[in-house]
């Protein structure tokens, strides 16, 4: 039987900071839980710096899949950069963060500033 949440993060130590991290249903595009919906761009990342915020947001993804607007809605835990952009620590969710690597100078990626 599917479980209706997603397996512990692979980060060792503290889960906090963290953002919600998803798929646009209709696009397939990497999504980014903002103050107000959802964000293409992972500089305007909703930052959960404690439990209560962090389990907020949880329950917001989790709305948002039974609306059906996104796929797969996640914490990802993540350091705050010089820059103020959350960046994810697990490798795996720092290359979704990016986009597609290959000529990441276009399409969507291009237009938000990403991790180094």
């Amino acid at each position: 039987m599917a479980k209706d949440h997603r397996a512990g993060s692979k980060v060792r130590g503290d889960k906090l900071p963290a953002i919600v991290m998803a798929n646009h249903l209709l696009e397939g595009d990497v999504v980014f839980l903002a103050e107000s919906g959802w964000t293409l761009d992972p500089s305007k990342a909703r930052v959960a710096y404690d439990a209560e915020t962090a389990d907020a947001m949880e329950a917001e993804g989790k709305a948002a899949l039974a609306a059906n607007m996104v796929v797969d809605p996640y914490l990802v835990p993540v350091d705050i950069g010089g820059s103020g952009l959350p960046v994810a620590r697990h490798f795996r969710d720092a290359m979704r963060q990016k986009g597609p690597s290959i000529h990441p100078d276009m399409g969507k990626q291009a237009e938000y500033e990403t991790p180094a």
